[in-house]
């Protein structure tokens, strides 16, 4: 760059300079509008903040041709961008509009004069806070918690306009006497007054940053600073005037221009006579490429400050909406950096970067004339999403993609969504591939949004294709459930060609089926509960049991809810299926379920009238059992179950004792036997017991046997013994012993005697009942019954039996000397 390039380089910087008090503010063009026949003397402006969109409606105030073929003179609200380029349009068909605005997710606020609240996307598509109101002499403060009356200063003589800073700190008041008052946004305290000496109230006022209040008359912009300095433009013209962070955007009928405060890095570089080092790193650089050795003097005079020059350079860039200018200060900034190695290495870089996405978004293409502190205020992920509702995909999904942090899937979604509204003769299949070929880009893709939007258009069809890329279950089933109700009552779409590969979407059954397969595949029981209890309530008994029944999965899941929850509905299912096996386990497990006692104590015992429930259920289940298949035994045991609860109970009331109902024939027969019971022990083990016959019966004649509990002699004599041998009633046992020969031996009775400590000379009876053995003569052994001992081995003829015992006691004793006689007596033979 030569000393002239550079020279108007400055010139050009500063020529729209003008200072105000010891600021500067400058009024820089952004674009020339692109739109046609738009007047905005006719017009009602609602322009959004941070380079937003603009909506441009009719002034129903102002006279106004009203050209042939409107709508029966209703006003069309336009919807453009920065830039002046369509975005979208609609008729507004309220009442009178009292007022419209943009809010912070960019949707058009729109408020008629009956209070009704409308809200509409950037596209003019109608989407399904705190406001100051001026009345007379105060201002109400509105909220979700009421309305405070704020009192103005006395004489001001009512509020004609009023604007909010954008920090929400201040209010500025532009009063019916003339002045300017700014107060704290609580009303609190006064902070300035400024008298503009006018009669006339201002047609509008606005914040020009947080710095200066702009206040609009016709011709004339007086911008109004803290301390009471004032800068006065002319304004030809109608002009909307919208706030911004650091300025005021001024838009007319045919340019957008930026009123701002010049910031401080560009007032250091740029101001004429600048000595910083940031302005004489820009000379060192302009030296540097015209050859000059001044260039390498000027770097040394300002080493220790190369870092500050550095540093000033490249938010001087970041600042400047000039990309020659922001060029030049970045070469300056490249140039001192390799001089200062203490400045941070990724400034330049992130500066680059950010100025690349500026200059982007300022193109009139897209018409977001964004500045850095904009930028910094709103955030990347924020403009991206700006970007997306105003259809620029591509550059939002590049952003993104810079940036990381998966915003590429938002972007992406919504460009398909969009996609999907504006193809509809495209067909499903066809449509599929497209959207699936962008989405695999991302490295975890989601379609379920997707579905959803198709299914909100029409597009069943495509819905379901979609969802079959979907990789999670949670996101599938309530969408395919979704789908399933809308089945009978809603087409695919206009476009939802089958294609090859893939079949029609089908009906709800088709759909409800495809649903209970995702949620069996995920392994989720709730995803599958969810499924069966939407096909239960959604179809008739016997096609939901025919959706169900295949998968065993969702059988089981269902048969385990309802058995817990609703036996009857389980039990009307079997009958109405005719699965009488299935029909009778559940009738013998609900009539075993009524013995569960309801209380949770150790010691609980089920009710009487819980038991007779029980021993009924037990008998329907025994029928049950006799239309089934090979069941002849469960219906047999079902049955004596039946009976011998019908048992138990009688014992119990008979007996007072809650001690039966439960158990099994044989604990019932030993209780009874160990309280003494015997009569009633006799009667169970041979109780006649009516029992549905296996053999030739229907099912409305179904015929009876009687049979016994056939409870065999042996078992019968193990249970008594046990019994007998618990309760200690050893002359019971004795006598018992006596009665008859034992089928189980004498052997069970000595051990059990053993067990339970009965006395040496029960023992001795039962062990002489045992036929002579070696055993028998151990045993009397183990009693101490020596002399008995002996006389069994001298019967075996057992010399060294004999021989033993003898040796084990004393010579001189009774039993000694009765031994020795008996072995004398054995030789003797």
């Amino acid at each position: 760059m030569t000393s002239a390039a550079l020279a108007s380089l400055r010139a050009d910087a500063v020529s729209d300079w003008e200072p105000c008090a010891e600021t500067f503010y400058c009024q820089e063009h952004l674009y020339d509008l692109s739109w046609q026949d738009v007047d905005l003397d006719v017009q009602r402006v609602a322009a959004a903040p941070f380079g937003g969109p603009l909506a441009l409606m009719r002034d129903e105030s102002a006279l106004t041709v009203v050209r042939s073929g409107a709508p029966g003179g209703r006003p069309v609200v336009r919807v453009f961008s920065c830039s002046g380029q369509l975005l979208g349009s609609f008729l507004w068909e309220g009442a009178k509009l009292a007022g419209c605005g943009w809010s912070s997710e960019l949707e058009l606020v729109m408020v008629d004069v009956a209070g009704k609240v409308v809200f509409y996307t950037v596209s003019g598509a109608r989407s399904p806070k705190q406001v100051l109101v001026a009345v007379r002499e105060t201002v109400w403060v509105v909220d979700d918690h009421g309305a405070t009356d704020q009192p103005l200063p006395a004489g001001c003589g009512g509020v004609a306009a009023m604007a909010v800073a954008p920090n929400g700190a201040f209010v500025a008041l532009a009063c019916n006497d003339g002045r300017l008052r700014v107060m704290t946004s609580d009303f609190s305290q006064q902070l300035s007054e400024f008298d503009s000496r006018s009669g006339v109230p201002p047609a509008c006022v606005a914040w020009c940053g947080v710095d200066a209040v702009a206040l609009r008359w016709e011709g004339l912009l007086l911008l109004v600073g803290p301390y009471g300095d004032w800068l006065k433009r002319p304004c030809q013209g109608a002009v909307a005037m919208v706030t911004e962070v650091d300025g005021l955007r001024l838009i007319s009928s045919g340019t957008c221009s930026l009123l701002r405060r010049v910031p401080d890095a560009l007032v250091q570089v740029f101001k004429p006579g600048s000595t910083s080092p940031a302005a004489q790193l820009l000379d060192a650089r302009d030296l540097y490429d015209a050859g000059s050795a001044r260039s390498d003097k000027l770097l040394r005079q300002m080493a220790g400050h190369l870092a500050e020059a550095v540093e000033g350079c490249a938010a001087a860039a970041g600042l400047d909406l000039s990309i020659t200018r922001q060029r030049a200060l970045l070469r300056a900034a490249v140039f001192g950096r390799a001089f200062a190695p203490s400045v941070a290495a990724p400034l330049l870089r992130d500066t680059a970067q950010r100025l690349r996405l500026l200059n982007a978004l300022r193109e009139p293409a897209v018409g977001l004339p964004l500045t850095m502190p904009q930028l910094q205020a709103l955030s990347l992920p924020v403009v991206i999403n700006r970007l997306v509702l105003l259809r620029q995909h591509l550059l939002a999904y590049r952003i993104a993609e810079a940036m990381g942090g998966g915003g590429q899937q938002e972007v992406l979604l919504h460009w398909a969504a969009a996609k999907i509204s504006a193809s509809p003769a495209v067909p499903d299949f066809a449509l599929k591939e497209a959207l699936a070929a962008k989405m695999s880009k991302l490295e975890r893709p989601k379609y379920a949004p997707l579905a959803a939007h198709a299914q909100s258009v029409g597009r069943r069809s495509l819905a379901i294709r979609l969802l079959e890329e979907e990789p999670s279950a949670a996101q599938q089933v309530p969408l395919l459930l979704s789908l399933a109700k809308t089945a009978g009552s809603s087409s695919s779409g206009s476009a939802g060609a089958a294609g090859p590969g893939l079949d029609e979407a089908g009906g709800p059954d088709d759909t409800l089926g495809r649903a209970l397969l995702k949620a069996i595949v995920s392994g989720d029981p709730d995803l599958v509960y969810l499924v069966l209890f939407e096909a239960y309530r959604s179809r008739p008994l016997p096609d939901f049991w025919k959706l169900v029944s295949p998968r065993v999965t969702a059988r089981k899941l269902f048969v385990k809810f309802t058995r817990l929850k609703e036996p009857e509905l389980l039990e009307t299912l079997y009958v109405t299926q005719q699965l009488h096996q299935e029909a009778a386990d559940l009738a013998l497990e609900s009539a075993l379920r009524h013995l569960v006692p309801h209380s949770a104590a150790a010691a609980a015992r089920p009710e009487e009238a819980e038991v007779a429930r029980a021993v009924s259920g037990l008998q329907a289940a025994a029928q049950k059992y006799t239309h089934c298949r090979d069941a002849a035994w469960q219906s047999k045991a079902t049955a004596e179950a039946a009976m011998l609860l019908k048992e138990q109970s009688k014992l119990e009331r008979d007996t007072g004792q809650s001690l039966f109902v439960g158990l099994s024939l044989a604990d019932s027969i030993a209780t009874c036997l160990r309280m003494g019971h015997n009569k009633a022990a006799a009667s169970l083990r041979r109780r006649h017991t009516p029992v549905l016959r296996a053999r030739a019966v229907t099912r409305r004649n179904p015929s009876w046997a009687c049979i016994k509990f056939a409870v065999p002699e042996v078992r019968w004599y193990w249970v008594k013994l046990g019994a007998l041998a618990a309760a200690h009633d050893w002359e019971g046992l004795d006598a018992w012993a006596g009665e008859r020969k034992s089928p189980i031996g004498w052997e069970p009775f000595l051990q059990a005697a053993q067990k339970n400590g009965a006395p040496r000379e029960v023992q001795a009876r039962l062990i002489a009942r045992m036929p002579d053995s070696r055993a028998k003569a151990d045993a009397y052994e183990a009693v101490s019954c020596p002399r008995e001992a002996a006389e069994v081995a001298a019967k075996l003829k057992d010399s060294d039996l004999l021989a033993r015992i003898q040796g084990a006691v004393s010579a001189n004793s009774s039993a000694g000397i009765a031994i020795a006689q008996i072995r004398e007596r054995l030789q003797g033979r």
